[in-house]
């Protein structure tokens, strides 16, 4: 095996030591006393989802004692428990100035049941405190319904003597103000509202109401009560730091080989995400063999490669830490319940989910496109685009007809490829950072042997490129017309991984009966439950104008906002809205 040499730099560990997933408790206490604690709001659209809908939610992180959002941490977890200690969902929120948002479509195999509904950042984690919010699920599909099965008439949550109407209170002393010229409104029908009242960040749904009393949902204004000390940490050694500069990938380099004492400290390795906007990272390996990688920019691709540098490469293995976890061992589930009195109205909800499913291809959700990354190197490179010269069939060729300031190497156990420095450069003697498709390539001969008909372009950089505490002797970033050169990167020293993909920020498909939409879904039929979602709600003016439309079901709808102010007050407002089978003039 080919590798090529690197050199070793001492580790500074001041600057690195924010990366790390847990510190040792005599490190970590200065930070606890430094950084404010964090608490999570999850706003949630419905407390009782069907299997064939989605929950929807928004995640507010706040400073533990002001309440006003915190921009410590830059990923929270939220995850869906069931009673048994399953978990059927964890994901993974990037958070912007403390909010974040995801959604999660309930499948047919998720089980009737009570479920747990929780938040919480790493830091968080140090107090045992965490969001817990119940969820009950009612799956049809299943035979099997015991789990939310009434035993008797006191279990059942089925309003009795009411004609199944549930009393409805609307919010007035608020903070902000829901405003609506009607409350009765005819099928597919537009509903202006107007939001009035302090800035801050806030989320809005608007959902039709159950006639059957369903699991509570927090608010943001006595959330408070669900953040108990746990001193889930107390008895450990280490501390949980915050994720304050975005994804955080952690492990450990484990020696393959029998040495005695195997140096773990010092190591190189290069982590890579190839595609398009590739992310490139160099981390170092301390006196545990322990290193950290921050993900600073948002990422949509899994496939990860990880290696060891240097020639001894293939004696040691990588092994990556799992997500951080919350310890919940005492959660109290709530007690939903189903009787025989529902089965009609539990088949009408089934059927409208499935109509609407069946149309989901008409009116789909969108996600919003990434950010173009810019180059990890700041200088620009000399760029060949191979299509604008004489293609020649080998790289080598290439190399000798059309790039200047590189050349290929050659001795009897290896070719490589070496930049030219700029006159007055220094020469420290080490290897080109070779990049294709995002991937570096210690083994320049996998490239050199690579038909050049498929490469797109290669990239040129001459001057020494210092990479935190690493020195490349130039760069040579190499596209291929495929961007799949990393298929063929299959060496033992090379370790595939597959990360935990952050949840995609959406545009929510909003229906509209308007113009040409009208006639285009006409004939479409609209069953919704849910007439809107607006996770990202931010009230800059007095005033804000939102706007929807209602569906074909008629019923009470629950208008639900919630959120904080900018200088950290709850709010939570809720206004009702009547639709009628019929049109109203």
């Amino acid at each position: 095996m080919k590798y090529l040499p690197v050199l070793l730099f001492s580790l500074c560990l001041l600057p690195c030591s924010l990366n790390a997933q847990a510190l040792d408790l005599s490190k970590g206490t200065e930070l606890l006393e430094e950084i404010p604690q964090e608490k999570i709001f999850v706003h949630y659209n419905s407390s009782l989802l069907f299997s064939g809908e989605y929950m929807y939610y928004k995640l507010y992180n706040l400073q533990a004692e002001t309440d006003q959002l915190s921009k410590t941490s830059k990923v929270a977890y939220i995850e869906l428990l069931s009673e048994g200690g399953n978990s059927i969902f964890k994901h993974k929120i990037l958070l912007k100035n403390g909010v974040g948002q995801g959604d999660f479509f309930i499948p047919t195999n998720v089980p009737s049941g009570n479920y747990k509904l929780l938040g919480y950042t790493n830091w968080m984690r140090n107090e045992g405190t965490f969001f817990a919010g119940d969820v009950a699920i009612i799956n049809p599909y299943l035979g099997d319904q015991s789990a939310i099965s009434a035993d008797s008439e006191e279990d059942s949550l089925l309003k009795k003597g009411n004609s199944g109407v549930i009393s409805l209170k609307e919010t007035s002393a608020a903070p902000v103000k829901i405003i609506v010229e009607n409350d009765l409104f005819g099928k597919r029908e537009k509903v202006n509202l107007k939001l009035e009242g302090a800035p801050g960040n806030y989320s809005l749904s608007v959902r039709k109401t159950d006639s059957i009393n369903i699991p509570k949902k927090f608010t943001s204004e006595d959330f408070t009560q669900l953040f108990k000390n746990k001193n889930q940490n107390s008895s450990k050694d280490s501390v949980f730091v915050p994720e304050m500069r975005g994804n955080l990938i952690s492990g450990r380099i484990v020696p393959q080989t029998s040495d005695a004492k195997p140096k773990l400290a010092g190591n190189k390795l290069a982590f890579s995400l190839p595609g398009e906007d590739y992310i490139f990272k160099v981390a170092t390996t301390n006196n545990e063999g322990k290193f950290y990688i921050n993900l600073d920019d948002r990422y949509d691709t899994s496939g990860a490669l990880m290696q060891v540098l240097g020639e001894d490469a293939e004696n040691w293995t990588l092994q990556l830490d799992p997500l951080p976890n919350i310890n919940a061992p005492d959660l109290e589930f709530g007690k939903f319940h189903i009787t025989p009195e529902m089965e009609e109205w539990i088949l009408d909800r089934s059927v409208q989910n499935q109509i609407e499913n069946a149309y989901y291809s008409v009116k789909p959700d969108t996600l919003k496109a990434l950010e173009k990354k810019e180059p990890f190197y700041v200088k620009e490179p000399t760029v060949y685009d191979l299509d604008a010269y004489t293609r020649f069939e080998t790289i080598k060729e290439t190399f000798v007809e059309i790039i200047r300031f590189a050349w290929i190497a050659t001795n009897k156990e290896e070719s490589r490829i070496v930049v030219r420095q700029p006159q007055g450069a220094t020469n420290y003697n080490l290897p080109t950072l070779l990049l294709v498709d995002g991937a570096m390539v210690q083994d320049h001969d996998l490239f050199i042997n690579y038909p050049a008909k498929y490469v797109k372009s290669i990239k040129i950089l001459r001057d020494n490129f210092f990479y935190g505490s690493h020195i490349f002797a130039g760069i040579v970033d190499v596209k291929t017309i495929e961007g799949n050169f990393n298929e063929i990167l299959n060496q033992d020293y090379i370790k595939k991984v597959d990360l935990k993909l952050p949840e995609p920020t959406k545009y929510y498909f909003k229906q509209t009966y308007e113009n040409q939409s009208a006639a285009r879904l006409s004939r479409i039929p609209d069953r919704r439950t849910q007439l809107f979602w607006a996770p990202s709600v931010e009230l800059d003016s007095p005033a804000e104008d939102l706007d929807f439309y209602t569906s074909d079901l008629p019923g009470t709808f629950e208008v639900h906002l919630e959120g904080f102010t900018s200088t950290g007050k709850p709010v939570s407002v809720k206004k009702y809205i009547k639709v009628t089978a019929g049109e109203v003039r």
